[in-house]
Order: structure tokens, then C-alpha cells, then sequence
């Protein structure tokens, strides 16, 4: 039975690769042709004609979607498998072979054993490239599609963000997560302490801060001349209209006010407040670490990220593949599009079901709330799929006709 393992595996290993570079490559085609006309303006500069303009726009695009792919990768880890299985199968049944094999004997839940092992140890490749590829490259990742055409084009504004763990909310005319010395820039930042009942307490006010990871805290500088900048920022105090004391400023170097207790926002937060798709990107270590700060921002968002990923993806990325082999694995080669539409229909409803619990994991019933629950509730709808549609699969692998 090696012989047969073996090439088995080998077939599905190489009808793998085959989807994998047929449905990313679908995946960045489509993407172009809907941000075309954000891509195209790298070309827009007088200079570039001809031949020269070509060549920029595809070491542009080459550039872009490198890194892109990683992620592309991460939304079709399920879909890859189920089509490299449905291949290897339906091939197998086109030239005859299930029938030799079931005439010697061999059940085809055996047959399909090599294919189910070699797909768990493919999920190694998913959780290697979000836990370890994806988290180092967010910078190449969050860039928008004309990222070349302007500096500023992944810049944004932050109105009115709340930093809890500091008691304070946070404006910035702009923000620049991707600054050319590599570190992330806030340009004229307004920060406004304010107690429990929103009353201001103070007012911290620099014209730009720079993220130090060494210190995980905010370096303050104001503006000393053209493009210079000196260390420093002001805080004016005793801003409370319950209080009768004269405003007091004074100068300060870093934004939490004490580095010693870094817990004020971080780029990862700011960017969750900008989408909170952004935590996708975000290692599950990273992710533990932000849900242990106190008030941490986007803290819906990381708990459903956090359940959804890991076990329970791997877990339904196998259900997804199960359901496949137990839907074309037929010995009669008259119902394979019978076979092919059940594979369809199964699957779609499984991805439907794992894409609804991920729409509602941020909306928590109220009486989960008042229970206390609420962190439950997204680990309740990322495992409900795999708990519904697990046995399912392994009921219809079990009545497959051999």
C-alpha cells in the first residue's frame, strides 16, 4: 500500500499546486481589474512613455502583489485542498484507476486516506505564514494600491480616538503608519486627558510624534524652523471647569507621560481603529498581548480573530476537504456531476456558516453582556461550524459506497 500512498499523495501534492497558483493568480486579476485606476497612477508622471512606462508599472504591480499573495493565500487556505482533492479524484475515476483498485479489494475511504493526510499536514503552511510571514511584513501589506504615486497615500487622520488606559482621547491631522524612516508618524497630534465624567483635566499638544518600540511609547517634538524639529512637547493642566486653579503648562518628552508605564496606544491599536480588518495581520502572540492591556482598543475584533484562528480554522479547513472526498468519492463515474454539485452545495453552505459567525462575533447579545459572557460569545460561533458540520462529514465519508 506505500506504492499506491504514494502516489496518491504525490498526484494531490501536484494538483495542490496547480490550484494554488490557478486561484491566487484569479484572486490578483481580479483585484487588479477592480483598482485599476489606482494602480495606473504610478504611470502618471511626464517622464514615463513607451516602453519605460510598461516596465515601471510591472515592477509596480510585481512589487505589490509579492506581498499580497501571503494574505491572498491565508483567504483561500480552505478552498485550495478542496479543489487539488476534486482533481486528483475525479482523475482517477476518468482513467479507470478506482475501479482496479476496487476490484483488489480497497475501500475507497482507504483510498482517500493519503489525501486527508498530507491536507492536515498542509495547514502547517497556513499557520506558518499567518503567525510568522504576515506579521513581519504589515508595512508591505497595508499599503493602498497607488502607494507609489504620493508619499502620503496610506496617510489618515484620527479624530477623537480613545485611549482608556490613559484616560485621554487622541486627535492627529495625520497619520503616517508607514513613514520613509521606517517608524510610524503622528503629524500635529492634540491629546485631551479627561476624568470619568469626559471633563478635560489637560491638554498634551506637539506638532509630531514618533513611535519608539524600545520604549513603547510616543517621542514628542515641536517644530524648530523648516523640516527641523526639537525634543519636547507642552501639557497645560488644571483645565477642569470644577476647579479654580490657573492653567499650567509645562514641557514633556513622551506621550504615555510616564515611559516607565507604557500603556498608552499603539501602532496596532491606531490601526484597528482605522479598520478593524487590520488584526487579521496580527500574530496570536501579539494579539494575547494587546488583550491583556488594560481598556485595549478593538478588543471585539481581537477576540474573534483570536478564536477563529488556529485550531478551529485548521479544524475547518479539514471539514471542508472531508465533505469534498465524501461527495466525489464514488465508484460509479456516471454521478460525478451529481457528486460534483453535492461537493458544491456542502461546502458552500459550511463556508457560509463559518462566514456568518465571523459577521456577528462583534455583536453580543445583551444578556452575555450583563452576564459577563461576552468574551464566550466569539469563541461560541467560531467552534459552532466545526461542532455542526464535523460529524456531518464523517457521517458522509462513513456511508460512501465502496
Amino acid at each position: 500500500m506505500k506504492l499506491l500512498d504514494r502516489y496518491i499523495a504525490v498526484s494531490f501534492i501536484k494538483n495542490y499546486l496547480i490550484s494554488f497558483l490557478v486561484l491566487v493568480g484569479m484572486y490578483v486579476v481580479l483585484d487588479m481589474i477592480f483598482n485599476f485606476d489606482e494602480l495606473v497612477e504610478i504611470n502618471a508622471r511626464p517622464d514615463l512613455t513607451g516602453l519605460a512606462a510598461l516596465l515601471n508599472f510591472a515592477h509596480y504591480i510585481t512589487d505589490f502583489y509579492f506581498y499580497q499573495m501571503f494574505q491572498f493565500f491565508v483567504h483561500l487556505s480552505g478552498i485550495i485542498p478542496v479543489v487539488a482533492a476534486s482533481f486528483t479524484l475525479v482523475r482517477m475515476v476518468r482513467f479507470n484507476e478506482l475501479s482496479a483498485l476496487l476490484s483488489s479489494g480497497v475501500r475507497l475511504q482507504r483510498i482517500a486516506m493519503p489525501i486527508i493526510v498530507v491536507g492536515m499536514g498542509l495547514n502547517a503552511l497556513l499557520w506558518i505564514d499567518q503567525e510568522y510571514i504576515i506579521p513581519n511584513i504589515i508595512p508591505q501589506l497595508t499599503r493602498r494600491h497607488n502607494y507609489g504615486a504620493s508619499v502620503d497615500a496610506s496617510a489618515f487622520q484620527i479624530s477623537a480616538m480613545r485611549d482608556d488606559s490613559n484616560g485621554a482621547k487622541v486627535f492627529v491631522g495625520r497619520y503616517l503608519p508607514n513613514a520613509p524612516d521606517g517608524r510610524p508618524h503622528m503629524d500635529y497630534l492634540s491629546i485631551i486627558l479627561i476624568d470619568a465624567d469626559n471633563q478635560p483635566l489637560g491638554h498634551i499638544k506637539a506638532d509630531l510624534g514618533i513611535w519608539n518600540a524600545e520604549r513603547h511609547c510616543w517621542d514628542l517634538f515641536m517644530h524648530d524652523g523648516p523640516k527641523q524639529y526639537k525634543p519636547g512637547g507642552t501639557l497645560d493642566r488644571n483645565l477642569s471647569p470644577h476647579q479654580n486653579k490657573p492653567i499650567v503648562s509645562e514641557a514633556i518628552q513622551t506621550y504615555p507621560l510616564d515611559p516607565k508605564d507604557p500603556t498608552g496606544i499603539t501602532p496596532e491599536e491606531i490601526q484597528l481603529y482605522r479598520s478593524g480588518n487590520f488584526v487579521e495581520l496580527l500574530s496570536l502572540k501579539r494579539i494575547d498581548d494587546l488583550l491583556q492591556r488594560p481598556g485595549s482598543y478593538g478588543r471585539n475584533n481581537l477576540l474573534r480573530v483570536k478564536y477563529f484562528r488556529g485550531v478551529a480554522q485548521i479544524s475547518l479547513n479539514m471539514i471542508l476537504l472531508l465533505l469534498c472526498v465524501s461527495c466525489v468519492l464514488t465508484r460509479e463515474p456516471g454521478q460525478m456531476r451529481m457528486a460534483a454539485g453535492k461537493c458544491i452545495v456542502w461546502c458552500g453552505v459550511c463556508l457560509a456558516a463559518a462566514f456568518a459567525g465571523q459577521q456577528f462575533a462583534n455583536t453580543v447579545p445583551g444578556f452575555l453582556v450583563q452576564a459577563n459572557l461576552a468574551d464566550f460569545w466569539p469563541a461560541f460561533l467560531a467552534w459552532m461550524p466545526v461542532l455542526v458540520f464535523g460529524p456531518i462529514s464523517i457521517m458522509l465519508l462513513d456511508r460512501v459506497k465502496t
